[in-house]
């Protein structure tokens, strides 16, 4: 439960914080766990999405929700 809530806040943070007009912004869940990532490329983005993802995942797999600029 406290991951849950750790990723939920981090998740949060990452999204409400300011970003630049051309970072991209991604999104990864998978089983008890989720992800968020920003970053000038979306490439970098979704990585760093599924790599926060996948450290509290139970089975280490996770999937991209959504992937904006």
């Amino acid at each position: 439960m406290r991951l849950i809530l750790a990723a939920i806040a981090t998740t949060a943070v990452l999204l409400a914080a300011p970003t630049s007009a051309s970072a991209w912004v991604c999104r990864a869940d998978g089983l008890g766990s989720s992800g968020g990532g920003a970053a000038g490329s979306a490439a970098r983005a979704k990585f760093v999405a599924l790599r926060r993802c996948e450290r509290g995942s139970l089975l280490h797999l996770c999937t991209i929700s959504y992937c904006r600029p």
